[in-house]
């Protein structure tokens, strides 16, 4: 093949000429030049970038002091604002008086952050070991989880969506009617309560809080109402929606109550008594069974019997 000589020139200069110095390393102290990902993008990265989101400092909490049962309410839940909680939030806002300083939250569950965080730990482990029941512990676990994750969210989360204010997904969603036959309850974990990309909280955001309830595990003004609830329905319309290898796979179909098969569309008036009820665990595999245990004890202890799992 036959080159130019214009070619064989540009190669023997590329061959000649020194190769071109490196850019300029940084200095340590040098600020970098891109931008900093907004605060909703950290709090969406992808698992192994947990650690940077976890660092994630929140606004010091402002505006009204103590939570007041409307704005409970309007996390997702028609209950009564549960005593344990406001009385963990009250203590936060005595120690936070206390101490001089605002409270700082920051990362996935709007963990305290700072020097505070460790006047609050002695405090709150003070507190644990005087507890010698072990479902007051459980109580007060779950009441400390949820009082910091409401303080934490203020301001910050939107109270229907849980996504930062910038990223609310409210305007997008439809809501639809969900047949008065069926109710489904979301018993949730408390470090699932308020977490932004949790999917549990879509149930009641589409059907409402009265088809789809809330439950919180280990509060016991929201484990009372279902409890009651599934003794109005009664045994034979409670099932938890849980994967189990030694039982058989049941579906919608097999499930029949009142004459009428749960997969057929049927007017709101052939609904007779009770609806039946599908327990949703929401959380982390390891949660999740902590939570099946604890509706499987009791269960056991009120009605004595296994119930159905789907």
């Amino acid at each position: 093949m036959l080159v130019s000589p214009s070619v064989r020139a540009l190669a023997f200069l590329h061959r000649r000429l020194p190769p071109p110095p490196p850019p300029p390393r940084p200095h340590l102290l040098q600020r970098p030049t891109h931008p900093a990902p907004p605060r909703s993008a950290m709090a969406f990265s992808a698992e192994p970038a947990a650690e940077e989101a976890e660092e994630e400092a929140l606004p010091p909490v402002t505006g009204p002091s103590e939570v007041t049962a409307e704005e409970w309410r309007r996390w997702g839940t028609s209950s009564p604002l549960p005593a344990a909680v406001a009385a963990v939030v009250r203590e936060l806002l005595e120690m936070e008086a206390e101490a001089g300083q605002k409270m700082r939250f920051g990362g996935v569950g709007s963990k305290i952050k700072g020097d505070f965080k460790d006047m609050e730990d002695k405090k709150h482990r003070a507190v644990y070991q005087t507890l010698a029941d072990s479902d007051k512990k459980l109580q007060y676990f779950s009441a400390r989880q949820i009082a910091c994750r409401l303080l934490g969210s203020r301001g910050y989360l939107c109270q229907k969506c849980w996504l930062p204010m910038e990223d609310c997904m409210c305007a997008k969603l439809g809501s639809c009617n969900l047949w008065q036959g069926i109710r489904f309850w979301l018993y949730m974990h408390p470090k699932d309560f308020l977490r932004q990309n949790n999917t549990g909280k879509l149930l009641w955001q589409v059907f409402g809080i009265q088809a789809a309830p809330l439950c919180l595990f280990g509060i016991q003004e929201q484990e009372d109402i279902m409890w009651d609830a599934f003794q109005r329905s009664g045994k034979g319309k409670v099932s938890f929606l849980y994967p189990n290898k030694s039982t058989t796979p049941m579906s919608v179909k097999d499930l029949k109550f009142d004459g009428l098969n749960l997969s057929c569309d049927h007017p709101e008036e052939d609904v007779k008594d009770e609806p039946f009820n599908f327990v949703l665990l929401d959380g982390t595999w390891s949660n999740s069974a902590a939570l099946y245990r604890r509706l499987k004890s009791i269960f056991t202890l009120t009605y004595k019997y296994s119930a159905y799992i789907a």
